[in-house]
């Protein structure tokens, strides 16, 4: 449930921003102030939201793989979307998909990991032992 949730919510935004650059900024030239702050609030949000899910965890291996799953998915989102929008050619697609996939995978996932790390350790609880048996007072 976990990961769907963060899926429909990166993908959401994701959805929502090209629908407000598209109305911000109509044009048929790209518009390269608009990418980068979209891949700048990609990289924000799983920051943030991997340090969140980093204070929270119990076992690391778990979140990671969630969050990788999550760049997987948001990496191949773009390169189909630019392929059914801008013509079905499978050189560019296949172009996209090897270069364009890892990018953007790696602006969700290295943020995410970085904040899952960060969120572990400045979230973690100080460990209280418990003596076993009395302490003994030497003489």
């Amino acid at each position: 449930m976990k990961l769907l949730v963060r899926l429909a919510a990166v993908l959401g935004g994701t959805a929502l921003y090209t629908f407000a650059a598209i109305k911000l900024f109509p044009g048929e030239d790209a518009n390269i102030g608009a990418g980068l702050i979209y891949f700048g609030l990609l990289i924000v949000v799983a920051g943030l939201w991997g340090l969140w899910d980093g204070s929270h965890a119990t076992t690391l291996p778990r979140v990671f793989v969630r969050w990788a799953v999550v760049a997987v998915v948001v990496g191949l989102a773009f390169p189909i979307r630019i392929w059914s929008t801008e013509g079905r050619d499978f050189d560019v697609l296949w172009s996209d998909l090897s270069m364009l996939t890892p990018f953007v995978a790696g602006l969700v996932l290295a943020p995410a990991a970085v904040g899952i790390a960060l969120g572990h350790v400045l979230g973690a609880k100080p460990r209280t032992r418990t003596p076993s048996a009395p302490p003994h007072l030497s003489l």
